[in-house]
């Protein structure tokens, strides 16, 4: 077992660590434990908070805690290395599970308990194929446009385990993975969703994180379809070799995003397009999304011969225009993370804006 945070990587701190599920868990809460019980205590009170903004009857924490229980005995029917490695951050942490669960899959609490000050929803996806990238090779960026509170508990995980393939995440203080590299061979990322179909059961950065975790293409988009969910989100999988699949999932609903022309850019925000998840959707849960994804979608469509560092421009994400304005609208450079994946090459990029750091690289 070992864990170090030994760089900064555009402007994040990376964390790695190896070993057993249970290993890597330990890890994690050790060294992140402060962090995770200030943003326990922070969710605990948002949520509580919220529902009584929301016109809903108080909700102590132990209230919360008994909803949260539900998704406690999902995790180890989906995945029981993810579940061995929460149990362990929890213990390292001395958090009830309840409570590093709230965390972990605090984008689909957002909507379940109707929080309207939550923005964690917001994010901005965008794929581009092979001849559309300078090294010949597909990528795919998630940029998470995040409420300025949380942006200290940003922190980038790589995992190198004593069995499976290495990975890298972006994630809250350990936990809440919104996207990854697998040294299999594929980049897997999430849009979250509002949804009115929700149940307890699975979350959307469960399926992240054991998608991940696959050894392989069919077995990561078998795990994604695992339900019911607590939330919704579109979760897209990008193989090395081009291959792609995006799936809105709802509470109870999941559907294939069309892919007529396989080989355009393909971009995506926290709206749902496809018929069957908008039917269950909040609308305009997220108000800005049209505009990001109009702009995002001209921007990929004109891109030849892009590099991570250009799809960091559109963010205004790199050192040159981390002061400047974003190229796609509606965003705060200042509170926005981004992971790039060039899943070939099983190399990632990751940067944060308002640090003035460049695009940093990360190997698995």
């Amino acid at each position: 077992m070992s864990v170090a945070i030994s760089d900064m990587v555009g402007g994040l701190p990376l964390l790695t660590v190896t070993g057993t599920p249970r290993a890597i868990g330990e890890s994690i809460g050790q060294r992140l434990k402060p962090r995770l019980q200030l943003l326990a205590q922070y969710a605990l009170e948002q949520v509580a908070a919220g529902m009584l903004a929301a016109g809903h009857r108080a909700l102590s924490h132990d209230d919360i805690r008994r909803a949260l229980q539900p998704s406690v005995e999902a995790v180890p029917q989906l995945d029981p290395a993810l579940s061995m490695e929460l149990e362990a951050i929890a213990h390292a942490t001395g958090l009830p599970r309840e409570d590093l669960l709230l965390i972990h899959g605090w984008s689909d609490f957002c909507g379940y308990f109707r929080l309207p000050q939550c923005s964690t929803l917001r994010s901005s996806y965008v794929a581009l194929p092979a001849a559309q990238m300078d090294g010949a090779t597909p990528c795919a960026a998630l940029a998470w446009h995040l409420e300025a509170a949380l942006v200290p508990y940003l922190t980038l995980v790589r995992r190198i385990p004593s069995h499976g393939p290495a990975t890298v995440t972006l994630t809250l203080a350990g936990v809440h993975p919104i996207a990854g590299v697998s040294e299999a061979g594929h980049a897997v990322a999430l849009n979250a969703l509002r949804v009115e179909d929700g149940v307890p059961g699975q979350l959307a950065s469960n399926l992240v994180a054991t998608a991940l975790l696959a050894p392989d293409w069919e077995d990561a988009l078998h795990r994604l379809r695992a339900g019911p969910r607590h939330g919704g989100g579109c979760i897209h999988i990008l193989a090395g070799t081009g291959q792609r699949r995006s799936l809105e999932l709802s509470g109870q609903q999941s559907a294939l995003l069309p892919d007529p022309w396989p080989h355009a850019p393909r971009v995506h925000c926290n709206a749902a397009l496809t018929p069957a998840i908008r039917d269950v959707a909040v609308a305009d849960a997220d108000p800005g999304s049209a505009a990001r994804l109009r702009r995002l979608a001209a921007l990929a469509v004109r891109a030849a011969n892009c590099t991570p560092a250009l799809l960091a421009r559109w963010f205004a994400l790199d050192e040159r225009t981390a002061s400047g304005e974003a190229a796609v609208p509606g965003i705060d450079p200042a509170t926005t993370a981004l992971l790039i994946g060039e899943p070939a090459q099983r190399m990632a990029y990751a940067a944060r804006g308002g640090t003035g750091q460049p695009l940093g690289a990360i190997a698995l």
